[in-house]
């Protein structure tokens, strides 16, 4: 079911994304604010589907709607980024990015303690599920439409300049030419860096679910209730490092290109070497422990990637490059349950996709220490020197 959805939202979250840059619907509020209620409407749809779903058939259908509808997140990213001034340095954009994440760790944090203390059975939890989103149409309708200035444009200029003469040692062993033209901003070469690092980030993740779901249950006898906790443990962390903490690091050490670098760099190591060390140990406070570490890790490396992000592309393709970026990272939904499930049967249980992770977090640090000074922080910078 999470390689059917991921596939889904592959879809989904490029289309979705690409729609919400349109300036066609700019008379009803723009068309960010248009897909925002659609998205919300899917979800309302598959929670009344799915509570009427007598069969696993219906609950696959149910589905559908919220997995291609559902990309509140990516328009979400792209609307608060308008909502901003271009010119803000990286802890501002840090902090101001990290606080939209924020919003959806404490979300991530509170539903599953909500549905595994409170609620006790699934219509209770629907009903209040349909009460928030009848509050998020509601505030929805209240955003107010950004203005788009003639900045968009000349940065617009600027990145076509980049995509067309950066040379194509950058391009990432030809990854870009698989990209679809439908949105120029993602062929560049610091789009290209920041997709393919997130790909590898996502590849772990859900290799790594494959037997860290396993391991909750049969090493730590988890129930319902602590599954709850420890989600919820989970969002609070994210949540608190994409708020506070990832400002905070920036704006003491990552304020320069290196200095990012180097941030980036130990996020890696404790993304990778994280999970290795949890499946070193038994005692479950030592892993929550090591948790807090990861998850805080991912929240500081997630913030800086998305305000990079924020500068690689015109307001009027914003959407449209967090939506490939989603999509993306679906393929590592679809791709890593898979892997994963076959390293675990044909190489070994457990070393098989626990090495495969530390591997694609090696990756991920070669690919920081090695590009993103040169490609991500210093791209845009070369080309407006030729320029002039």
């Amino acid at each position: 079911m999470t390689s059917a959805r991921s596939a889904l939202t592959l879809v989904g979250s490029t289309i979705i994304g690409k729609c919400s840059d349109s300036t066609a619907l700019d008379r009803i509020g723009g068309a960010r604010k248009v897909f925002l209620v659609l998205g919300v409407a899917a979800t309302a749809l598959d929670i009344l589907m799915s509570f009427r779903a007598s069969s696993i058939n219906a609950l696959w259908i149910s589905m559908i709607p919220s997995a291609l509808f559902q990309q509140n997140f990516t328009v979400l990213k792209a609307l608060f980024i308008e909502y901003h001034d271009e010119s803000a340095s990286a802890a501002e954009r840090a902090g101001r990015i990290g606080k939209l994440g924020m919003a959806v760790g404490l979300a991530f944090m509170a539903g599953p303690l909500l549905g595994s203390v409170v609620f006790k059975e699934y219509r209770s939890a629907s009903i209040f599920a349909a009460v928030c989103l009848l509050g998020a149409a509601f505030f929805i309708v209240l955003l107010p439409s950004p203005s788009r200035t003639i900045s968009s444009t000349q940065n617009r200029e600027e990145i076509s300049v980049e995509k067309e003469s950066v040379p194509s040692s950058a391009s990432l062993l030809g990854f870009r030419r698989f990209l679809p033209d439908l949105v120029p901003a993602a062929r560049t070469p610091a789009a290209v860096f920041i997709m393919v690092s997130r790909i590898f980030m996502a590849l772990s993740f859900h290799i790594f679910q494959t037997i860290w779901a396993v391991a909750l249950r049969e090493r730590f006898n988890f129930g319902p209730k602590d599954y709850g906790r420890y989600f919820a443990f989970i969002g609070f962390g994210f949540a608190l490092s994409q708020g506070f903490v990832a400002k905070y690091l920036v704006k003491t050490v990552g304020e320069t290109s290196r200095g990012r670098r180097q941030l980036l760099l130990i996020c890696a190591v404790a993304l990778g070497g994280g999970r290795f060390f949890i499946y070193q140990t038994d005692n479950i406070k030592v892993v929550y422990a090591v948790f807090g570490l990861i998850v805080t890790a991912l929240g500081v490396i997630n913030t800086i990637f998305t305000a990079d992000t924020s500068k690689i592309a015109s307001p009027s393709e914003l959407g449209g490059l967090f939506g490939v970026l989603g999509s993306m990272e679906s393929l590592a939904g679809i791709s890593g349950p898979i892997v994963g499930g076959l390293l675990a049967r044909y190489v070994h249980p457990i070393w098989g996709p626990l090495f495969a992770v530390i591997t694609l977090y090696g990756l991920v640090f070669l690919m920081i220490l090695w590009g993103y000074e040169k490609i991500v922080c210093q791209g845009k910078n070369a080309e407006k020197k030729k320029k002039d």
